[in-house]
């Protein structure tokens, strides 16, 4: 092999690492991205249960203060007609 030949082996060994080493970055990079989207993934699904899980209780609430206010708006109808 002559020294032109070993000359080009050895840019172009020393290209093929540059790039591994940023192929290697960009893949740190890429995974970091994808960590931080499951997290944001995590609390959107975590906030969509706790506002479906207030709505819920937030039914239940107005149902018991119906059903609370409706004997007590019925009492004074029944102490009217018992009193006559």
């Amino acid at each position: 092999m002559n020294k032109q030949d070993q000359l080009n082996l050895s840019l172009q060994t020393a290209c093929l690492i540059q790039q591994n080493q940023m192929l290697k970055r960009q893949n740190a990079m890429l995974l970091e991205l994808l960590d931080g989207m499951e997290s944001v993934g995590d609390r959107l699904w975590r906030v969509e249960r706790r506002l479906a899980t207030q709505s819920v209780d937030l039914a239940g609430t107005r149902k018991r203060a119906a059903k609370k206010r409706r004997p007590a708006h019925e009492q004074p109808v029944a102490r009217t007609c018992s009193d006559k």
